[in-house]
């Protein structure tokens, strides 16, 4: 195979994929994440990292808090140092750790748009369960140094500094209208009913919330506000397109030069090992944010099971070789193996499990 030829094949790959509805939902949840990242106060939700708060607490919030605060791969490890420095407990701070790639909000809605609600929903369950079981062992395994340690994390007394009510009212606009855009045919026939050519019911209902949003903001939200929210969505967007655009491409000349008998020698089927390949695979290897996502889908559709894409979906956005050597230098060599060894072992687990299921 020749460089045009791979050229032409990732030139085709990105026009497949960057489709209208997928480019819709995209734009809608860069602009959830950066309204997510202008407006929640971290320190309302990191305040319950602490041994004073209680363990379905502390542990919930860590699980959830990823896409609370629309991290991604790349801003979730200066966030987990700064947390663990202040003293963070072990388990929280490593549950923080797993579940904010995994369970952001572009990597939820993508994972929907593209592999289809099934996937993308168990993925998000997945992402909480699994990273609740690793902070959880993470803090068995290392109780008496935990113990040791002693800590002060900043106070703060809402999430927002908005209205409770407008807060919910703005991402519940926004959520509405990613729950419509990605709504699959089959799930929700209704929405993709032509109105006119290729203009279906989910893009009217998706202008009419789009005019209610900004409705909404121009009489709730101050100039200033409005800037930061944009600015958010800006950086994030300026910061994972490009690699995004550069993961699809890969993605299409993995499909075109890997055999598909190789994929189904090593990730078919659902067995122990094919999971396990997957999750070693995941842990190992460095994905840009949602990268994963298209490369997943190429790999499924050489062969690759359910299980193990499910398997590399967990594993993949947590982990990375840079991103072991980093936690060593904030947990020291042997935690950060520790927690190696435990998303290998869950993220099997959960691909064994998700093989049976879907």
């Amino acid at each position: 195979m020749d460089a045009i030829y791979l050229l032409n094949v990732a030139i085709q790959t990105l026009i497949d994929y960057l489709n209208l509805n997928r480019v819709i939902a995209l734009t809608i949840a860069f602009f959830m994440a950066g309204g997510i990242a202008s407006m929640i106060n971290k320190n309302f939700i990191i305040k319950y990292f602490g041994p004073d708060t209680p363990k379905h607490i502390s542990y919930l919030v860590a699980s959830v808090s990823g896409c609370l605060l629309a991290v991604c791969s790349c801003t979730i490890l200066p966030l987990f140092a700064g947390i663990y420095k202040r003293g963070a407990g072990i388990g929280p701070a490593t549950t923080f750790l797993f579940s904010g790639p995994a369970i952001n909000v572009l990597a939820i809605f993508y994972s929907a748009a593209l592999l289809g609600w099934g996937i993308g929903f168990t993925r998000a369950v997945f992402a909480i369960l699994l990273s609740i079981l690793i902070g959880l062992s993470m803090e068995l395994i290392f109780k008496s140094h935990e113990n040791k340690r002693r800590f002060r994390i900043g106070k703060a007394n809402s999430i927002s500094t908005r209205p409770g009510y407008q807060t919910a009212i703005f991402f519940l606009i926004q959520l509405a209208m990613l729950l419509i855009i990605t709504a699959s045919p089959k799930l929700v026939p209704i929405l993709s009913v032509p109105l006119y050519g290729g203009f279906l019911v989910k893009h009217l209902l998706t202008i009419i919330f789009a005019v209610v949003l900004v409705v909404v903001v121009k009489k709730w939200f101050k100039t200033d506000e409005i800037k930061a929210w944009l600015r958010e969505t800006f950086i994030l967007t300026r910061m994972v397109v490009p690699l995004l655009l550069i993961g699809i491409a890969i993605a299409g000349i993995l499909k075109a030069v890997i055999p598909p008998e190789l994929i189904g020698q090593y990730v078919g089927g659902n067995s122990i090992m094919a999971n396990f390949v997957a999750s070693l695979i995941g842990a190992l290897m460095y994905f840009a944010t949602l990268t994963e996502v298209p490369i997943i889908k190429s790999l499924m559709e050489l062969g690759m099971g359910v299980g193990p894409a499910m398997a590399l979906l967990l594993a993949g956005p947590s982990l990375s070789i840079p991103t072991v050597l980093t936690i060593s230098r904030i947990l020291g060599v042997k935690k950060a193996l520790t927690y190696l060894g435990l998303v290998v072992i869950f993220s099997t687990i959960a691909g064994l499990i998700a093989g049976l299921i879907l």
